[in-house]
């Protein structure tokens, strides 16, 4: 019997953040618990997690892309897949970059081809499609873009959760804002963390602790230290493995449309939340009609007083009104159903 591989074409960085790889390396634990052998092919970018993946002992592929073009992308990843080709191969692509065009010239390496998506602005030549993110019609979304005989797994059914939140406990009751959290993942680019902090001092709002987490590259970082300087009860962190225990011990967070978006709405936390990428503009705008965050728009429009208001206009009610609402929306079982559908229908061992 021939070694069964498969390969995650995935990236990260402080610009692309770390959404794509993580939830990546969730679907990659499902091939593992079966025996296949996981490999990560990456660009070597500027604030990446590779870390991680050499972590879980999996093999990663570092790739150049001097040119940064789509065509020299497909011919690196061609490159390592051609080294395998007297095994069996099968390929995870989670990249804004791939579409139909590289997919079809990559096809004779490998068994199978899964795509994971949040745009569906492009054509995929795949067998399986994941977009766990909640549109307007999220059913339809795929109808023209990936062929008729494509097993598509979309909305937050399909949602890949980390373990540490799966087993986390949700929130019962929020009686306060004692405890908030905030974090804009990444770079933070547009300097959110710094407003938030500015505008929660500015509003009088009643807490007793604000947890910030961010990077420690983070260039914000020393103004944030600073606005915090006479504040009571202000802890600013860069462990990322703070993270779970930040968000459930939370009354509020503050943060980004993107994959924390579900894991604060699994265990039931309130969110203020604003948009950093053209990929998290329909889950914010749909969970903010849903009633399930206060969408503050386009991050790089929103400013302090904007952040002031909504802190000054906080109730208790509406707060556990949106908690219970988030619940609702994501039950945790994401992975088991996607592993579930690809070794029944997609992949026979």
């Amino acid at each position: 019997m021939t070694q069964k591989n498969i390969f995650f074409r995935v990236d990260s960085s402080f610009n692309i953040g770390f959404g794509h790889l993580n939830r990546c390396l969730i679907l990659a634990e499902i091939f593992k618990k079966r025996k296949i052998k996981v490999h990560f092919i990456c660009k070597n970018l500027k604030g990446n997690l590779t870390n991680k993946i050499k972590f879980r002992g999996y093999n990663l592929h570092l790739i150049k892309n001097v040119k940064n073009s789509n065509y020299e992308d497909y011919l690196n990843t061609k490159k390592i897949l051609e080294k395998f080709k007297n095994e069996t191969c099968y390929l995870v692509i989670d990249n804004y970059r791939w579409d139909e065009k590289y997919e079809q010239k990559i096809r004779f390496l490998v068994e199978k081809i899964i795509v994971i998506d949040d745009l569906a602005n492009r054509k995929h030549d795949c067998d399986l499609i994941i977009d766990q993110n909640l549109y307007s019609k999220f059913e339809r979304r795929y109808d023209n873009l990936v062929p008729k005989n494509c097993h598509k797994l979309l909305g937050p059914k399909y949602v890949l959760l980390r373990k540490e939140f799966l087993t986390s406990k949700k929130k019962t009751q929020i009686n306060s804002t004692n405890k908030i959290f905030v974090s804009f993942g990444g770079q933070d680019i547009s300097n959110q963390t710094v407003k938030v902090l500015a505008a929660i001092k500015k509003s009088k709002l009643n807490y007793k602790k604000i947890n910030f987490l961010v990077n420690k590259s983070n260039t914000n970082l020393k103004d944030l230290k600073k606005i915090s300087k006479n504040m009571k009860g202000v802890v600013i962190s860069t462990n990322e493995k703070k993270l779970v225990k930040l968000i459930q011990k939370s009354d509020l967070c503050v943060g980004a449309a993107g994959s924390m978006t579900w894991e604060r709405a699994y265990l039931g936390i309130p969110s203020i939340v604003s948009i950093l990428s053209e990929n998290q503009l329909g889950i914010a705008n749909t969970m903010g009609k849903k009633k399930c965050i206060y969408n503050m728009g386009w991050s790089k429009n929103v400013k302090i007083s904007d952040y002031q208001k909504i802190f000054e206009q906080l109730k208790i009610n509406e707060l556990n009104s949106m908690s219970q609402r988030n619940k609702k929306v994501i039950d945790g079982k994401g992975t088991s159903r996607i592993n579930k559908i690809i070794f029944s229908k997609l992949i026979k061992l």
